[in-house]
């Protein structure tokens, strides 16, 4: 179901101006020459730059688009990231790896529980990808398929989404995000019904994902050739949310307004859709399955000018709907000025 557009461009101008509750337009509400809050490198890792932490531009194209999905439910990523957890040996595809390990995750090895540890190497600034997760409470964990590791300053793209390629980090919604005060500063990531909405154009994948299913040429099904692996979906800025009354529909609403949403697998159901969130989320997310979810995911279109040279529908230093990404904790990795 399509969600209601009854704003104008104009009239939401107003609103902003006056400080009513809706969003203005991207072009009264650019904040490119801002920055965000000082940054945990655990909690919203990679760079200012990644596609992960940029807002949309204020240039980004919609082009309409509708899943047709009827039913919305959580991917479960198990990503145990603290370095507080105690290390335990990770065997990643026959690798031993020493990795920081949350004493209460457990995994039955069951596929797409996308699966990301810290690697206990000195630094502590590195993550290792994998699935399916074995792991008993307090045991050393183990995936049957891995992945090289990925800095948690890089722009953190590769990962263990199978349909993708993408991050099994990045685009998550942690636990606390949506019971939290603050707005989640980050895209999020989706999965598809693909036998009726991916296109096969271009290998059935764009930037950022690096690949498709194996069998896309024989199962994906949609007819807009811009929605594939790597697609950036997001809610256009004119979008009245005031119907969205939910506190975790409206949260989630609010960052797909703001950053998007990536699409990063495959639901293998013809009328479902996924939000990918870390183990624990679940509890926040009451609503996930409900007609207003699914009025949200009927807002989403496709942001077609999404590019490695435009990521987020504008250049480097366009004006953008929220403030980029601030420093983590030492200092590092800010925005620049007029990012």
């Amino acid at each position: 179901m399509r969600g209601a557009r009854l704003l104008t461009t104009a009239l939401v101008a107003v609103l902003g101006v006056l400080g009513g509750p809706l969003l203005a337009p991207a072009s009264s509400t650019s904040l490119a020459a801002e920055t965000g809050p000082v940054r945990d490198l655990y909690r919203q890792p990679f760079s200012w730059d990644s596609p992960w932490n940029l807002p949309l531009a204020d240039s980004a194209r919609f082009v309409p688009f509708d899943s047709g999905a009827d039913r919305i439910y959580l991917d479960i990523e198990d990503i145990s990231v603290d370095p507080a957890f105690p290390v335990k040996t990770l065997d990643a595809d026959g690798r031993d790896v020493q990795v920081h390990t949350d004493p209460e995750l457990t995994a039955d090895g069951s596929w797409n529980h996308c699966s990301t540890f810290l690697v206990d190497d000195g630094s502590r600034r590195t993550v290792v990808q994998g699935q399916p997760l074995k792991l008993e409470a307090g045991g050393d964990p183990s995936f049957e398929f891995g992945w090289p590791e990925v800095s948690l300053t890089s722009t953190g793209l590769p990962g263990c989404h199978g349909g993708s390629g993408l991050s099994g980090l990045g685009g998550s919604v942690r636990v606390g995000e949506v019971s939290g005060a603050a707005p989640i500063r980050h895209a999020l990531k989706i999965s598809l019904n693909c036998k009726r909405t991916c296109s096969t154009a271009g290998g059935g994948f764009r930037w950022p994902a690096t690949k498709a299913d194996g069998y896309f040429e024989d199962q994906y099904g949609g007819t807009l050739d811009g929605v594939r692996m790597g697609s950036l979906l997001a809610v256009p800025p004119d979008t009245d949310l005031a119907g969205l009354r939910n506190p975790d529909v409206r949260k989630i609403a609010e960052a797909m307004r703001t950053y998007g949403a990536y699409v990063v697998d495959d639901t293998s159901g013809e009328s479902t859709n996924s939000l990918s969130v870390q183990a624990g989320a679940e509890r926040e997310l009451p609503n996930i399955d409900s007609e207003e979810m699914q009025e949200l995911f009927g807002m989403l279109d496709l942001v077609e000018n999404n590019t490695a040279a435009t990521p987020g529908g504008g250049p480097l230093g366009s004006p953008r709907r929220a403030a980029c990404a601030g420093p983590f904790a030492d200092g590092t990795g800010g925005a620049p000025a007029g990012c």
